[in-house]
């Protein structure tokens, strides 16, 4: 790992980290810490466009991922946040009792 084009990841660094492996068997020694994923990009976004299927994997989970354009972003999509009410909700009784109370005037035909 001493390729001068990339910084040494940090967990807290705001970037990410994008390797491949060669195989299921490589696959299988980077996750036993064994050996190292080939590194191919570090940033916090990326615009990969792939030719052909091919296996990937975020996050432990797995997929072909057809041909097309692929964007990375470690921003994620944005998210409006919920705000509580300030205005009180006025209780007007039991909502389930009156709910069935209708259904049976309905289908009693009244």
């Amino acid at each position: 790992d001493n390729d001068n084009r990339f910084e040494k990841p940090k967990i807290d660094d705001g970037l990410l980290e994008v390797v491949g492996v060669t195989g299921v068997v490589h696959m299988g020694q980077v996750q036993g810490g064994l050996r190292s994923g080939i590194r191919i990009a570090q940033g916090s976004y990326f615009r990969v466009t792939l030719r052909k299927p091919i296996p990937v994997q975020v996050d432990g989970e797995p997929w072909i991922q057809p041909p097309g354009q692929m964007i990375i972003s470690a921003a994620g999509p944005k998210v409006h946040m919920l705000k509580k009410s300030k205005q009180k909700q006025k209780k007007t009784g039991n909502t389930k009792d009156s709910r069935t109370e209708s259904t049976l005037a309905d289908e009693a035909g009244h």
